[in-house]
């Protein structure tokens, strides 16, 4: 088992950092640093920029928001807290949609083309997501089941100070494998690059297996309220992205042509 024994925050002086947030601001940073690289071939320095500006403030203020309504009595109780954002308390999937639903205004806006950029963010978003997931880790964020060698990875948490939420174990590291299934879906989603595929089509496939991955791991995650059916608010939001991308997927590939060979340089 592995024993996880660290203070989940930053003191410095009378500032608290937690370390949620800093893992948070690192996976924005390089979750825009890759797409920005991507889009080169395409879409103007310019443009990218604006695309990727308002979708990471839309995705902030779309994660800070599910999760003031996910916790609408503790922020009722204290309204300043909904200001001390450094100190966690954001919904992954708040940021995605409300990223996304920014970059798609934005990139309309501007005449881009939507597949193309939305296949560049894909990875991105990923990569993001993966490192955000280590700031849940040393938190101790998102409580698990039992767990038992050698049928999963199992972890226990073993600092006590105050306000920490992690388990004593040993539980199975949910937040290490949705971070594991992050990389691997950024790493496909980057190969496929280059391969003729109709423009798009890597996003929706992006988004079912992110879809996917949350569904099944949601499974093994305890202490929080169900909503339909015995699932999870993150579990019906991934049922939901499913319904849209799996149509999309077949219209994507069956219905779909391959793109045109863009020229390098």
């Amino acid at each position: 088992m592995i024993s996880i024994p660290f203070d989940p925050n930053i003191h410095i002086g009378p500032l608290s950092i937690a370390w949620h947030g800093i893992f948070t601001a690192v996976g924005i940073l390089f979750g825009v640093w890759l797409p920005l690289r991507l889009v080169r071939l395409r879409i103007s320095e310019e443009d990218a920029t604006a695309v990727a500006t308002w979708g990471v403030v839309a995705g902030i203020l779309g994660a800070r928001l599910v999760a003031i309504i996910d916790r609408w009595q503790f922020y009722l109780a204290d309204p300043v807290q909904i200001l001390l954002i450094w100190q966690g308390g954001i919904a992954i999937w708040g940021g995605a949609v409300g990223g996304v639903l920014a970059g798609l205004l934005v990139g309309i806006r501007r005449h881009l083309p939507i597949g193309f950029g939305a296949d560049a963010a894909a990875p991105g978003i990923l990569l993001g997501f993966a490192i955000g997931r280590i700031g849940d880790i040393i938190n101790g964020e998102h409580h698990a089941v039992p767990c038992e060698a050698p049928y999963g990875l199992c972890v226990g948490y073993t600092y006590d100070g105050p306000g920490y939420l992690g388990q004593p174990g040993p539980v199975h590291l949910v937040v290490g494998y949705d971070l594991v299934w992050n990389l691997i879906g950024m790493a496909a989603a980057l190969a496929l690059r280059g391969r003729g595929l109709r423009d798009g089509l890597i996003f929706w496939l992006a988004a079912a297996w992110y879809g996917i991955g949350r569904l099944l791991l949601g499974f093994l995650r305890i202490n929080d309220p169900t909503y339909v059916f015995g699932l999870r608010e993150d579990q019906v939001i991934a049922l939901f992205v499913l319904a849209g991308a799996i149509p999309m997927i077949i219209r994507l590939t069956v219905f779909g042509r391959r793109a045109p060979e863009m020229a390098t340089t």
